[in-house]
């Protein structure tokens, strides 16, 4: 299983992790760590490593932050460039999907996993309405 470590300013980490259990239910090796308003960068750093290293298992981990060249994704940059996959821009889609799939996955592929569910789930509401429905043979 691969360890999930969701990293944010303020609440939203707890959020996401709040809605993503009420969905699947309760988790294991999954963290949320908030950002506090007058956070040090190296104290989060700190909080995130930390996290890591209690998620970790034998598919690794996964690190989702929020906002890319934000305070989580600069506290962050040492664990991605140290192997440890950190994606940028979480949603509650692709936590879903990586969670999902997390027993049957190792890290590197629940990134591009994350990738593809972040992209493909953020639609226009009005014009998918507005489409035609697809006709199946």
């Amino acid at each position: 299983m691969t360890g999930i470590v969701i990293a944010s300013h303020g609440p939203l980490a707890e959020g996401f992790r709040g809605a993503a259990e009420m969905i699947l239910g309760a988790q294991q090796r999954f963290a949320a760590i908030g950002m506090d308003p007058a956070a040090d960068v190296d104290a989060l750093r700190a909080q995130i490593e930390a996290a890591v290293h209690q998620v970790l298992d034998a598919g690794g981990a996964l690190v989702l932050v929020d906002l890319m060249g934000g305070s989580p994704s600069n506290a962050s940059a040492y664990l991605a460039v140290a192997g440890t996959p950190v994606v940028c821009g979480v949603n509650l889609p692709m936590l879903l999907e990586v969670l999902v799939a997390r027993d049957s996955s190792d890290a590197g592929a629940l990134a591009d996993q994350a990738l593809r569910a972040g992209r493909d789930n953020i639609v226009n509401l009005g014009d998918r309405l507005a489409e035609p429905p697809s006709v199946s043979a």
